[in-house]
């Protein structure tokens, strides 16, 4: 159970950072020059469930996330920032639908995410009372 946790920790830090890094994107959209910039936090994950045995996922969609991992500390977050497009004159490259479609399924991911977390900790709580503890 610890190593669920773990993911789901990592994940809600990811989706957490990847918010911050859309949300600039959108104050940034009129400023020249600017580059949008994204955090890629599910290659974390993916690391994080394929390199030891320990922890399996259930996949329902080929989009999921495969294979087993140890829960292990998390590593970096891949941060980048695209520099090789431009969409205006001003050399900006943010593209604003894109950006506020982008954070609606970050929301989404994020959101998910919280609820298995409750779920896991709602668990926990129920055997600590059946328990006695």
């Amino acid at each position: 159970m610890n190593e669920m946790l773990n993911l789901l920790q990592t994940g809600l830090s990811g989706a957490s950072r990847r918010q911050d890094a859309i949300t600039n994107n959108i104050a940034n959209a009129d400023t020249p020059g600017y580059k949008r910039e994204d955090v890629d936090f599910k290659s974390t994950l993916e690391n994080m469930t394929s390199t030891r045995p320990g922890l399996e996922l259930n996949t329902t969609h080929p989009g999921h996330l495969t294979g087993t991992g140890s829960g292990a500390h998390p590593q970096e977050f891949n941060h980048f920032r695209e520099t090789a497009t431009s969409l205006r004159l001003d050399g900006n490259n943010v593209d604003i639908e894109k950006e506020m479609a982008e954070m609606a399924k970050n929301n989404l991911y994020f959101d998910t995410l919280a609820q298995q977390t409750d779920a896991k900790f709602n668990t926990i709580h129920s055997v600590l009372e059946r328990s006695g503890g």
